[in-house]
């Protein structure tokens, strides 16, 4: 059946809190710098927040030039992003919760409206927003299930983030190119980026504008064409944004942000499935046609506030349109089948094509900040189209189609997602020390799902599926203050994975139900040493109930989805940051996972006691940074980092299809001079240029059904540059 294409898709430790502050701030302070964060859809300092959050700012996002999630993720404290070769093909993972099935189990936000598609249909597991920094303030990652603020598909945690709004009173702007280059590529990157805001009318209405562009070389070389550096990609992103604050108490922003990621094909090596070696060498792949990708985003969005002074409405309404478009090879896989039915060799190029058009809508109403009691209500709508188109071709060598054989699919697979929810937030200061919060959240939504499909693997099918499902999301959060400075906590909270139909099929569930999770967290967050230090402690165990797995049939080769097992993830992440003299800041973090099955799953070949794909028991990362002034126009600033990520399985550990993916360490180096306006910057990324692979997926030849080769997505080698930004 057509849907089993869809399988083939592919030292002090301190808090990254401490990391949002400016090079420039660091130097004139021996204190670790507040940072405000709206975690719970209210303003607040990072540290009086009674749950994990660390946040990424603007400094580290320049420092390490950042352009992809893939950058950050081992330096987020349990945050795991697997690329599938390029940004926007990404799969993350929070807390030990890997998706398991096609949904994800990440959030993603921007300020304050969702983005990606909910539908089980979807694929959202491989494919996260990767945004390009310039214009993002900070980056929050809300740690742990989300169900009760956020909803859906946050059942590991959230990833918002928080861009920069527009400047009422002062006009200003940034400007900035950088080259690169990366070890074995033929070619030298570069991009340039602008931004600009000010007033339109002072004080009353002002606009922002900017745009990023990014083109990186090609280090993949393929023994089976020629081409070198095969693996060439170039990013693109434009926002506008305006708001309007004709009074105190009323504001309104409207916003545009517009991205494209074009890939002629992917970061992967070949690798022998026995030897997990390079077939080819070093930095080689063997597929017979390009596996290019694109991936888009158009996000449009209205927030509107009125401060009521006894309490603020909030208005955040959003249109979106992500696209995802991926290229396969598939030739290693279906081309031994083509002799059998008479037919010559030849290729089987395949295509996905998700495009998912979203409508959200929240309305919601606080307390005033300071009273007694404080509360939070509010409703939910989102909308969601998602086209699901698959494609298979069989082609001769020369590219001509092969009659009788072509196409061998042609598929789909459309689907819409409604959803209507409202959620309530509660806390009572019931001394000046003891706070006790809880929160509510029902959702009810509602699904269709239709596929059609036509070729020679499948013939004609017409199918069609429906689902209703209600789901009760909670939380309950004591925190004590012992001082001003010392705070525990404790947070019990829950999250789902929204189900969905299936397609109908004799042996198949008619819907597959959505899971739920549970996270017991006990932490502790202290700042010490007249605020010279942070050190934040996370001890939780996360109960996941009724995973959403993909099955498959024997014989008909057709995957569905199903609920099967259980799992936990329990572990202790501690996080903090140190400032011995001004301008020299010591940070790091460490997490303990231990994320495995707690039941049997034998649609995933999965034991209890079996870890979960891409976790690693250990990871973690340490930098240092430090400020100083040379003159009193010139000030100067170095800065390392190392991430450190365990040893993980790609698939539950007792599966036939896991492979051990080895633990790796990088260093990562940056200096910059400031003069006045002007900054030039040094970066230099996996300094050793180490080869580690995180990501394998298996090439299978379904004529034999064994495994033909890994193709695998190797960190970015070696990568040294240079950039310049000026502040006009």
């Amino acid at each position: 059946m057509f849907a089993l294409f869809a399988a083939a898709a592919p030292a002090v430790l301190v808090p990254c809190a401490a990391l949002a502050q400016t090079n420039t701030a660091a130097a004139n302070s021996s204190q670790v710098a507040e940072v405000v964060v709206t975690a719970q859809k209210r303003s607040e300092n990072l540290q009086a927040v009674p749950q994990q959050v660390n946040v990424v700012g603007t400094a580290e996002l320049q420092d390490l030039h950042i352009t992809q999630l893939a950058d950050i993720g081992a330096y987020v404290p349990g945050l795991q992003v697997n690329s599938g070769g390029t940004p926007g093909q990404t799969t993350l993972s929070l807390r030990g919760i890997a998706p398991i099935g096609p949904s994800a189990t990440v959030g993603t936000y921007i300020d304050d409206t969702p983005v990606g598609s909910t539908s089980v249909q979807a694929a959202g597991a491989y494919y996260s927003l990767d945004l390009m920094p310039y214009d993002v303030q900070r980056i929050e990652v809300l740690q742990g299930p989300q169900g009760t603020l956020y909803g859906a598909n946050s059942i590991g945690g959230l990833i918002k983030y928080v861009l920069t709004s527009p400047d009422l009173n002062t006009f200003h702007g940034n400007a900035g190119v950088d080259v690169f280059g990366i070890s074995h590529a033929g070619d030298a990157g570069g991009g340039g980026r602008l931004s600009v805001t000010g007033p339109i009318i002072p004080g009353t209405l002002g606009f922002l504008a900017s745009y990023s562009s990014e083109s990186t070389p090609g280090y993949i070389n393929n023994i089976q064409t020629g081409q070198k550096g095969q693996n060439d990609y170039w990013q693109q992103s434009g926002r506008l944004a305006l708001l309007w604050q004709p009074t105190n108490d009323i504001s309104l922003k409207l916003g545009a942000v517009l991205q494209r990621i074009d890939a002629a094909d992917d970061a992967t090596v070949a690798l022998d499935p026995t030897t997990l070696k390079p077939i080819g060498g070093e930095l080689t792949d063997n597929n017979y046609l390009a596996e290019p990708s694109r991936s888009s985003l158009q996000h449009y969005s209205l927030e509107a506030s009125w401060d009521l002074h006894w309490a603020k409405l909030i208005s955040a309404t959003s249109y979106s349109i992500t696209s995802d478009y991926t290229g396969q090879d598939l030739t290693r896989s279906y081309g031994p089948l083509f002799p059998l039915v008479g037919a010559p060799a030849g290729t089987a190029p395949f295509s996905l094509d998700y495009i998912t058009k979203k409508v959200t809508q929240e309305l919601r109403l606080s307390s005033a900040p300071g009273d007694r009691i404080e509360w939070l209500v509010g409703g939910f709508y989102t909308h969601e189209d998602t086209k699901n188109s698959q494609n298979a071709d069989a082609l001769t060598f020369g590219g001509a189609p092969i009659p009788g054989l072509d196409p061998l699919l042609v598929a789909e697979l459309p689907d819409t997602y409604q959803e209507l929810a409202a959620f309530g937030d509660v806390t009572f200061h019931l001394t000046k020390k003891l706070d006790v919060s809880g929160g509510l959240r029902y959702a009810y939504n509602n699904q269709t799902f239709d596929a059609t499909a036509t070729g020679f693997l499948t013939g004609a099918a017409s199918l069609s599926g429906t689902s209703h499902e209600g789901v009760l999301t909670y939380n309950f959060n004591p925190k004590y203050q012992f001082t001003k400075d010392i705070q525990a906590y404790l947070r019990i909270a829950s999250g789902y994975q929204a189900g969905g139909p299936n397609i109908p099929y004799p042996g198949v569930p008619a819907i597959v139900k959505s899971d739920t999770l549970t996270n017991y967290e006990l932490g502790l967050k202290s700042e010490f040493w007249d605020r010279r230090a942070l050190l934040d402690v996370a001890v939780f165990y996360i109960d996941w109930q009724n995973i959403q797995v993909q099955g498959f049939q024997t014989g008909t080769g057709f995957t569905y989805l199903d609920n099967g097992g259980s799992a936990k993830s329990e572990g202790v992440s501690v996080d903090g940051s140190l400032q011995p003299i001004a301008g020299l800041t010591l940070s790091g973090n460490v997490t303990y996972t231990d994320a495995a099955l707690t039941q049997a799953v034998p649609e995933i070949g999965g034991l209890s006691g079996d870890r979960l794909p891409y976790i690693p028991l250990w990871s973690g990362s340490m930098q240092a940074n430090y400020s100083w002034a040379l003159t009193s126009d010139v000030a100067a600033h170095v800065g390392a980092g190392v991430r450190l990520v365990g040893d993980r399985y790609s698939e539950v550990s007792s599966s036939p299809s896991a492979y051990r993916l080895g633990a790796y360490g990088a260093l990562d180096l940056n200096a910059d001079v400031t003069y006045k306006q002007y900054t030039a910057r040094l970066f230099l990324k996996n300094v050793t240029d180490t080869r580690a692979y995180d990501y394998d997926a298996e090439i299978t030849n379904a004529l034999t059904g064994t495994v033909a080769q890994l193709e695998s997505t190797l960190i970015q080698p070696r990568t040294f540059g240079v950039a310049l930004d000026a502040k006009f």
